[in-house]
């Protein structure tokens, strides 16, 4: 395997910003002498960084089982927008790391080999970036996302709303159209079939206050699952905690590029463990 941490100077950002890269390319292994794959591009949470992906999942041993190329990138709180606070991470993503990434990698260009996936705030970003763009991205997935945006912003009066969502959107709080998963999956429904990402949404039934996020889901599943999209929900017990985000990954990789993965992790998973006791 390679993984490496590049410091990058991005212009819209006016500063330098860190992009994570894995490679399964040892000389040993069953991957050896082929290209990846596919590239997934994984999308971190509020509060954190791309690091989070590298140290409390097992990203890259996914990635190795199955010759995926991953691409970790910063977004800071940003929820992956050209921010009111002037945080131009929208335009970083999508015209400027790619193009310093091209100048540096090898990476699959193919819009067939190219996913992105995310976590809560990275979820929404996920989505919100295939569907701004479905030329790039041939699936996206959301764990545990906040994928109904205009119900938060709905809550004006309420100071964690407030602090957490005014740098993003200014103190109207106003969701532009381009910036609501709502009305983009309704715009990219009406493309051609071949043309739509493949869309998959993952919540845990107990992830639900301070965001709802269980609930926003669902106004979200009930809107797709009535247009002629890709899409695919799965919930299961759990919170809005790595565990879940862990598991999410595999049916991702199960849908996008590896039918079959999810059954053969989630068998070692269950296999029963048999303990022996001294004395």
């Amino acid at each position: 395997m390679a993984f490496f941490t590049c410091k990058l100077k991005s212009q819209a950002l006016m500063s330098t910003t860190q992009v994570r890269l894995y490679f399964p390319c040892d000389l040993v292994d069953r991957w050896k002498g082929q290209p990846p794959r596919a590239v997934f591009t994984l999308l971190h949470g509020y509060t954190n960084d791309g690091d989070d992906w590298v140290n409390m999942s097992a990203a890259l041993r996914y990635a190795a089982d199955n010759n995926i190329a991953l691409v970790i990138p910063d977004a800071g709180n940003s929820f992956y927008h050209d921010t009111a606070s002037n945080q131009a991470y929208h335009t970083w993503l999508t015209e400027e790391m790619p193009v310093l990434l091209d100048q540096i990698v090898k990476l699959p260009h193919e819009r067939e080999k190219n996913f992105i996936c995310g976590l809560s705030m990275g979820g929404y970003g996920a989505l919100m970036l295939a569907l701004n763009h479905p030329e790039r991205y041939a699936g996206c997935a959301s764990f545990s996302g906040a994928v109904a945006m205009h119900l938060m912003l709905g809550q004006k009066d309420n100071p964690l709303v407030r602090y957490v969502f005014e740098p993003v959107y200014g103190q109207a709080l106003e969701l532009p159209e381009n910036r609501d998963l709502f009305r983009l999956v309704q715009k990219v429904s009406a493309l051609p079939a071949e043309q739509q990402p493949k869309i998959l949404c993952t919540t845990g039934r107990q992830d639900h206050e301070p965001y709802y996020i269980y609930e926003q889901n669902q106004a979200f599943r009930q809107l797709a699952q009535s247009l002629p999209v890709d899409y695919t929900y799965m919930d299961w017990d759990g919170g809005h905690e790595w565990a879940f985000w862990d598991r999410s990954l595999v049916y991702a990789i199960d849908r996008f590029v590896n039918p079959g993965y999810a059954d053969q992790i989630l068998k070692g998973w269950s296999s029963e463990a048999f303990t022996t006791e001294r004395g």
